[in-house]
């Protein structure tokens, strides 16, 4: 009989205190605007509630999204990343100006919990990246090369030839 084991999760790992500091706020902040409550199976937040106000509350909702993207960069993203989080972005105020149908499809469409996956995600790598460099930095100061080889032994040399030429 087979028994599959559980993999241990990797290693914790600390992110920065700025890090943390822009991942936490952003997680808050996307909690009340995309999760403040749950009705049958969809999160609503403050996002699809200023839907139900047809063109002011999209508008509301992008200066939100864009103070949300502002503090997002803070923690110094790549500018792939910040393309994604931005088209998230664009498709929810998109998506939200279509009537009746874009309340709906804005409930389920949550761009700030994309983009909160993505803030976290990066985020966690670099930090694992750096922890990882550091490691290999302290352990190549631990390893000392070996020392150059000087001073070796030459063998003798060889005799003098002959000439070997008969001459006539």
């Amino acid at each position: 009989m087979l028994r599959y084991q559980k993999i241990p999760p990797p290693p914790e790992v600390a992110l920065p205190r700025r890090d943390q500091y822009v991942l936490d706020k952003y997680t808050r902040r996307m909690k009340r605007w995309d999760e403040l409550f749950k009705v049958c199976c969809c999160w609503i937040g403050w996002d699809v509630i200023l839907d139900f106000i047809p063109v002011v509350g999209k508008v509301i909702t992008l200066m939100f999204s864009l103070s949300m993207y502002r503090l997002a960069c803070q923690a110094d993203l790549p500018r792939q990343l910040r393309e994604k989080m931005l088209w998230h972005i664009t498709v929810d105020f998109l998506l939200g100006l279509i009537p009746i149908l874009g309340i709906v499809l804005d409930a389920m469409y949550r761009a700030h919990s994309k983009n909160t996956r993505l803030l976290r995600r990066y985020l966690y790598e670099r930090a694992r990246a750096n922890q990882e460099n550091q490691i290999n930095q302290t352990t190549a100061g631990l390893i000392e090369s070996p020392p150059p080889m000087t001073g070796l032994i030459e063998p003798p040399p060889l005799p003098a030839r002959k000439d070997t030429k008969k001459d006539e």
